[in-house]
């Protein structure tokens, strides 16, 4: 008896597989590309065409579409904003009669993305079909409602394979390209967590090829990341840019009000010809060699305001034994170190040494210092350290040197990001006992410092995050005495 029965259920289950695999087999999703081609319309706006086959599939059961296409909206570039060659879910049938859905695995393959700005400054993502009254009153419902009708989600993989993103800008002209980036998400878990950030879990690896903005082009990146609890993880993230790898570590968190965010980032041989290359506008100019940098800082919410006013932690440039070609910094520090009377002709002087950050003088002979720039002039710098602490939007300049060999050229001070200004930043050339034979004091703000200068010098003295401190005007001579004097710099460059 117990042998019929078993018989009999291992048939009536045979049959039942064998009509759902017909019925599948025989279902035609391509007669509703159509009618979800106007659902994508009226839920956002956007002209979608389906031109390939929705295809179903049994083993494992899942939807694959091919060549979808989603037009540029009214008021951009003719053309398609969307192009995708291939997406294809598979999902467990078993847990949606618990109201679970488990997704084996999400593809989307080749696709390409127009990001453009109008002259209006309008976005063309963010271009939507104006909402109607049943979505206006849908949104009025209760969050504890709309929580409540989100079923345990759980997706095994999602890959995302050549993706390809342009960004135009046709108010600025700006242009950005993002070439060849893949995605693979794994463990993905969606909770009925009311806060669905809260109820989100993932972790992946993302690849990029390149990523280039205007002249400036970032490559070979690599990314490890997991997002949990509302905090974004990457580490570590690694990349090429300026000729020079960098590795790094980026933390997102949003658990408070404002986000927190934190950056690390460690370059052990930052090239500096290819940085020349591209900051320093004369060829004849060029620096060439190797620094160490490591950056690691810390800042609440996005805006620049509050950046500014929250941003903390360390600057760490230094390096040993680098070239600069085309200026000869001992001839020109050693004109300085003559002067005796400043007029305006001296202005244009002081303007070369901007490459290295350099300008102090009080009448020093423009000529001369003009004869230590030019081909075949050289110097070679035997150290510099730019170590700068960051305290809620304060700089400070706690050891600011370099050193040529024959002389040495120290800042000191600090900078307060968020009101823009200079808080006793000093400049001197040093003596051997680390005081200065020639100091200048820069104060007031970054756009309006208090110092008789050019536009040209003034960029210059605000770069000094990441430089030394360029400027002109109110230099007092001392004189240099065997005599105990007040010391300017104690730091590591001697």
């Amino acid at each position: 008896m117990g042998k019929k029965i078993l018989f009999g259920s291992i048939i009536a289950m045979t049959t039942i597989i064998v009509v759902l695999v017909v019925l599948i087999m025989s279902f035609d999703l391509n007669k509703y590309k159509p009618t979800i081609e106007q659902k994508v319309y009226e839920a956002t706006g956007k002209e979608l065409k389906i031109n390939g086959k929705i295809g179903l599939s049994l083993a494992p059961f899942g939807v694959s579409i091919n060549d979808v296409v989603v037009k540029n909206p009214k008021g951009f570039s003719d053309g398609d904003m969307f192009k995708m060659k291939k997406a294809a879910v598979s999902l467990q049938l078993a847990p949606l009669l618990s109201k679970q859905i488990k997704v084996n695995y999400v593809k989307l393959i080749d696709i390409n993305l127009l990001v453009e700005k109008n002259k209006k400054g309008v976005l063309n993502l963010s271009v939507a079909k104006k909402e109607t009254k049943q979505k206006k009153e849908a949104k009025k419902a209760p969050a504890d409602q709309k929580a409540a009708q989100l079923p345990a989600v759980n997706v095994g993989k999602v890959l995302v394979e050549n993706v390809n993103i342009t960004y135009v800008d046709k108010k600025t002209k700006a242009k950005a390209k993002i070439n060849g980036l893949n995605l693979t998400i794994n463990d993905i878990a969606l909770s009925q967590n009311k806060d669905i950030l809260k109820a989100l879990s993932l972790k992946g690896l993302l690849s990029i090829n390149s990523i280039k903005y205007d002249r400036y082009l970032i490559k070979d990146i690599s990314a490890n990341f997991k997002f949990k609890d509302k905090i974004a993880t990457i580490d570590p993230m690694k990349l090429t840019t300026f000729g020079s790898q960098a590795v790094g570590k980026l933390i997102y968190n949003m658990q408070g009000k404002k986000p927190k965010i934190s950056i690390q980032e460690h370059i052990a041989k930052f090239d500096l010809k290819q940085i020349s290359k591209e900051f320093i506008k004369t060829k004849k100019i060029s620096l060439e060699g190797f620094v160490k940098t490591d950056v690691k800082l810390s800042m609440v919410g996005t805006t620049p305001k509050s950046i500014k006013r929250t941003l903390s932690g360390t600057l760490y440039v230094s390096g040993d034994n680098f070239g600069v070609k085309g200026v000869d910094l001992n001839q020109i520090l050693g004109s300085y170190d003559k002067m005796k009377s400043l007029n305006t002709k001296d202005v244009g002087a002081f303007l070369l040494a901007g490459p290295v950050g350099l300008a102090l003088s009080k009448g020093t002979d423009a000529t001369s210092a003009m004869a230590g720039i030019g081909e075949g002039k050289t110097t070679a710098i035997k150290k510099l350290v730019i170590n700068t602490p960051i305290k809620r939007g304060i700089v400070t300049l706690k050891d600011v040197a370099l050193s040529t060999g024959k002389y040495r050229v120290a800042a000191k001070g600090k900078l307060d990001l968020y009101r823009e200004r200079f808080i006793n930043v000093a400049v001197g050339i040093l003596n051997k006992q680390g005081c200065a034979k020639i100091s200048q004091k820069i104060e007031g703000t970054f756009s309006k410092p208090k110092i008789n200068t050019s536009k040209l010098a003034t960029s210059a003295v605000t770069g000094m995050v990441t430089s030394l401190i360029g400027g002109i005007g109110n230099l007092v001579p001392k004189k240099e005495s065997k005599s105990k004097c007040k010391v300017f710099y104690n730091g590591v460059v001697k």
